[in-house]
């Protein structure tokens, strides 16, 4: 399945622009999950929920924040 470019928007990564790999229909996966930047360089990061929020009319994916998980 081919990659697709996304933005993110919202969160700590608002504005960032990544590659996600596409489902079975063509769209990008519809959660994505990133790590958080840790103060503690030992302590386990928690990870930073995306979600597929629509298509613009430039034809550009994006992934509102929707919170963190530990």
């Amino acid at each position: 399945m081919p990659d697709i470019r996304v933005r993110l928007r919202g969160g700590p990564q608002d504005g960032q622009e990544l590659t996600v790999s596409a489902d079975s229909s063509g769209k990008p996966i519809p959660r994505i999950t990133l790590p958080a930047r840790a103060r503690n360089p030992e302590a386990v990061p928690p990870r930073l929920i995306y979600e597929r929020s629509g298509k613009h009319g430039d034809g550009t994916w994006e992934f509102r924040y929707v919170g963190a998980e530990t």
